[in-house]
């Protein structure tokens, strides 16, 4: 797996995301600029390397996943939104305007289109759902 972002940047995004929703893995990578599609590509390979890394779990209403792991990052790659635009339009209900800018990434990973959830390792090795 080549590394797409810097170790530094990396131990950054985790550690200000960790305990918390894959939309906080999410939301950290805004800092590294505009492209929706360079952020996602980070996103999923942040994903892959957690999961490879034994730090998180994938879950689908508590139940965690059992499948090879580069199944369920091509799980999340298949279901990611396209774009910004994509994500408001997917988590909007039809006649409606998104609420605000941004808005459909910040309900996606809530949402039964979003293919599952995560938990994280405890320093116990227990593992705590966070959505």
């Amino acid at each position: 797996m080549t590394p797409i972002i810097i170790q530094d940047r990396y131990d950054e995004i985790v550690g200000n995301a960790e305990t918390q929703s894959l939309m906080g893995v999410w939301t950290q990578l805004r800092y590294d600029g505009p492209e929706f599609d360079r952020r996602r590509d980070a996103f999923l390979w942040i994903l892959e390397s957690l999961l490879r890394e034994g730090r998180i779990k994938l879950h689908k209403n508590g139940v965690f996943l059992s499948t090879e792991i580069d199944d369920q990052v091509e799980m999340f790659r298949l279901a990611f939104p396209a774009s910004e635009e994509d994500a408001d339009k997917r988590c909007t209900k039809p006649g409606f305007e998104a609420a605000y800018e941004g808005f459909g990434m910040n309900v996606w990973w809530f949402l039964d289109i979003c293919p599952a959830g995560v938990a994280w390792q405890m320093p116990d090795g227990s593992y705590q759902l966070a959505d």
